[in-house]
């Protein structure tokens, strides 16, 4: 079963997206630097890295969340994304 799948009373839950931090030394080294906790309900929660690409596919499968907006921010104000 995949995560948009997944059916509460209120439709199929999507995961919500939390900016956690950006790392300019990940950045500057090529590596994706954007920190963000990612929650599937029911206590399910992971913390990943994600590039701006990564941030942009997931807009697009989940929407324009705010966390995923301010980790894309964060990569406009340190020069890259």
């Amino acid at each position: 079963m995949s995560i948009t799948q997944h059916v509460t009373d209120q439709g199929p839950f999507l995961p919500s997206f939390r900016f956690v931090e950006f790392n300019p030394r990940r950045a500057f080294r090529g590596a994706e630097a954007a920190r963000l906790e990612i929650d599937y309900g029911h206590g399910d929660v992971d913390f990943l890295w994600m590039s701006p690409q990564d941030i942009r596919k997931n807009m697009k499968a989940y929407g324009r969340q705010d966390g995923l907006l301010k980790a894309l921010d964060a990569y406009r104000q340190g020069g890259e994304g």
